[in-house]
């Protein structure tokens, strides 16, 4: 009786010796005696957002440069394009199956694009605290001494 082999097919976020990742739509291909696993990372189109977390971000006006962002301001991340990769299974630390949403939210978060700076994020009074004045306790202090 010849081996029952298994196939995988579906939405997943692949660890890669457990430094990299690969995040897409996972299939299963046979290459002749090898077998490998394809994850096809759909394309993202520039788009604009608020920030929610602080973050590094660079210039309309040069791309290279690198400022440290408060949340609240508005970005632009670039395009990314789709791509694929064909894994060996001896490659990969681990594989998380997930949805297409899921997915989608972690090649925005892991896979690293450039943030363009658009609009700072608007200024917010620093808090302030006041101290209540009591001089009868100053008094009451100084008397038990």
């Amino acid at each position: 009786m010849e081996p029952k082999q298994s196939a995988f097919e579906g939405w997943a976020i692949v660890e890669i010796f457990g430094h990299q990742k690969a995040i897409g739509f996972v299939t299963t291909e046979a290459y002749g005696s090898a077998c490998l696993f394809r994850v096809d990372t759909p394309e993202l189109p520039e788009r604009e957002y608020t920030l929610t977390r602080p973050g590094y971000t660079a210039t309309v006006d040069d791309p290279t440069s690198r400022q440290w962002t408060s949340a609240g301001a508005k970005v632009k991340r670039l395009a990314s394009g789709a791509s694929s990769q064909l894994l060996g299974p001896g490659s990969i630390y681990r594989l998380i199956p997930c949805t297409e949403d899921v997915a989608r939210e972690a090649i925005e978060e892991l896979i690293p694009r450039p943030l363009i700076l658009l609009e700072p994020a608007p200024k917010t009074q620093p808090m302030q605290v006041s101290w209540p004045e009591h001089e009868d306790e100053e008094e009451t202090v100084e008397e038990e001494i």
